[in-house]
């Protein structure tokens, strides 16, 4: 498509380029070879009559003109992404979309998982990808090219709705064999343990977030990329992790564990869903949500 002649697929690539300020990188975003960025980035030269991107050493810069582009180009593929290709009916029974979302394991084991079986039945031509929590998932997520988060409140995204979905408290997990009964405060800094942290970033769990705030210092053994390889790093040995309780009766019924109450009272996690607010009229988008919604008030009567 093109407006005033220039090629709008080019916008993305330039987007891309702009943000990444590396061929390569900006190739790897928009999952496109390095050849055809090259080729993008000499016609976005063309019609704009500009370097964009001059080298110097081995980095790239911006010139002027582009550092002017910069702003325009985001919101309107912002527009465009949010607003224009979402626009229209979805019906879930014919209607083929892609819904991209960001969720931990955990989310995903406790509520996602089950989502995404219902929608096979009700919208047969729809697909998912998940993907990972971490920065980079978020700088998506605020290009609107990721369709949902699911999140912890301290996390959430500001300028973008937040609905709460449930809650979870925290327990401390034990290898059944280890012996220990309960866990006390001294015993708890006397153990090694393994922790799960996300992304590039290793952003702490709300959990490890809370103990570290409080200074308390403890020897973290193992260090994961996500909540369910934490039973494997305990199992047949004398560590100790933290874990949500919801999780941990998940894996109870799979590994040999323990489950063992807080010392004291951890906060209350509380999870939720978010959307990039122009989408607030994404038909599709609505019918996701409300199918989460429902499984998340089926997941609080069980619980209750």
């Amino acid at each position: 498509m093109r407006f005033d002649g220039l090629d709008l697929n080019l916008l993305v690539a330039l987007e891309a380029l702009i943000e990444e300020r590396h061929v390569s990188a900006a190739a790897r975003r928009i999952h496109l070879s390095q050849p055809a960025v090259t080729g993008a980035l000499k016609r976005l030269r063309e019609y704009f009559n500009d370097e964009l991107l001059v080298q110097r050493g081995r980095r790239m810069f911006l010139t002027p003109k582009a550092e002017t582009l910069a702003d325009p180009v985001r919101r309107a593929l912002l527009q465009i992404r949010g607003e224009i290709t979402r626009a229209g009916n979805f019906d879930p029974a014919t209607t083929a979309r892609h819904f991209v979302i960001s969720a931990s394991d955990y989310a995903y084991t406790i509520l996602l998982s089950n989502v995404v079986v219902k929608a096979a039945t009700l919208a047969p031509a729809v697909s998912f990808e998940i993907v990972p929590p971490s920065e980079q998932a978020n700088d998506r997520f605020d290009r609107a090219e990721i369709d949902l988060l699911l999140t912890v409140d301290k996390l959430a995204l500001s300028g973008h709705t937040f609905t709460e979905l449930w809650r979870d408290d925290e327990v401390v997990i034990s290898w059944e064999g280890a012996g220990f009964e309960e866990i006390d405060e001294e015993t708890f800094f006397a153990c090694d343990h393994a922790v799960a942290t996300f992304g590039p970033e290793r952003r702490p769990s709300v959990a490890d977030y809370y103990i570290d705030r409080n200074g308390w210092k403890r020897r973290v053994a193992v260090q994961l990329p996500e909540f369910g390889a934490l039973c494997q790093a305990i199992v047949g040995t004398k560590r100790l992790a933290t874990m949500h309780r919801r999780y941990a009766l998940h894996f109870a019924r799979l590994y040999p564990i323990k489950l063992h109450e807080t010392w004291v009272t951890f906060p209350d996690l509380i999870e939720g869903m978010q959307w990039h607010s122009v989408r607030d009229d994404d038909p599709g988008l609505r019918w996701l949500a409300g199918l989460l919604e429902e499984g998340a008030k089926e997941l609080r009567e069980s619980r209750s």
